[in-house]
C-alpha cells in the first residue's frame, strides 16, 4: 500500500520508521528499493528508506550508524546532500534510553 501511495505522489524517495522487521537489510520490491536498519533482536528502533530504482543511479552511500539512525548519500547535479532518520527517544522513553540515544 506505501509503495502504491508513493507511486500515486510521485515520490522517488522517502523515510520510514516502525517497520516489523528484524536486522539490517535491502530488499527489492517491484521497482522501488527498501531499506531498513533495525534492533537485531526486538522490533524497535526500526528506521530506513524506500527508494525508487530510477533514482538508483544517484545514491553514493546508504549506512546505518545504529539500529535507530541511517543514513543515504546522494548525488546531486551541482551538489552532493545527505538525508538523515533518526528514530528519537521520546519522553515515554527512560533517562538511560535517552542518553544512549544522544551519545549515539
Amino acid at each position: 500500500m506505501l509503495l502504491h501511495q508513493l507511486e500515486k505522489c510521485y515520490v522517488d524517495i522517502t523515510c520510514v520508521q516502525e517497520r516489523r522487521w528484524i536486522g539490517l537489510g535491502t530488499t527489492e520490491k517491484k521497482d522501488w528499493i527498501i531499506f531498513c536498519s533495525c534492533d537485531k533482536k526486538e522490533h524497535k528502533l526500526r528506521t530506513g528508506f524506500v527508494i525508487h530504482k530510477k533514482v538508483k543511479h544517484l545514491i553514493m552511500n546508504l549506512q546505518s550508524k545504529s539500529p535507530g539512525v541511517c543514513w543515504l548519500g546522494i548525488r546531486g547535479k551541482f551538489f552532493n546532500c545527505s538525508i538523515i532518520n533518526a528514530h528519537a527517544a521520546t519522553e515515554e522513553n527512560s533517562d538511560i534510553e535517552k542518553y544512549a540515544f544522544m551519545m549515539n
